[in-house]
């Protein structure tokens, strides 16, 4: 018969089994979800790439002559390019890297980023004459 330290002792080796099998699936579910999203990435890019390739030529065609079908195209082309830079995220070539990599905008977002500068900032400084104030 087992000493109740030995069962105790068996027990909570069990728990750790269990627990490091559960962590172990769980890792290998985060890579398959990592693996996934690296593909769709991968066909985003490609996407993108045949994208500015065809708005490119478009242009081209454009100057040569004006067509409607071709406005409407170049549109299309735009909302689809649009919509892979949201998918893409920091990936993405629409994104400028200023300071050596170090800080990441999106074109359009710089007129948010001014904008919430402005507000957070004027915030700030309400709050701070707000405190001097009641302090002194």
């Amino acid at each position: 018969m087992e000493s109740p330290k030995q069962s105790s002792d068996s027990s909570v080796e069990q728990n750790l089994e269990q627990e490091l099998e559960h962590e172990i699936l769980s890792a290998e579910q985060s890579l398959s979800d990592l693996k996934q999203r690296y593909a769709q990435m991968q066909a985003d890019k490609q996407r993108q790439i045949e994208l500015v390739r065809r708005f490119d030529e478009i242009k081209q065609q454009m100057q040569q002559t004006t067509s409607r079908s071709l406005k409407a195209e170049l549109k299309q082309i735009k909302e689809q390019l649009e919509s892979l830079d949201n998918a893409l995220g920091l990936f993405s070539e629409s994104y400028l890297v200023l300071f050596g990599g170090s800080v990441i905008f999106t074109k359009s977002g710089l007129k948010d980023l001014f904008w919430q500068v402005v507000r957070f900032g004027g915030l700030g400084v309400i709050i701070g004459w707000l405190l001097k104030s009641i302090v002194s």
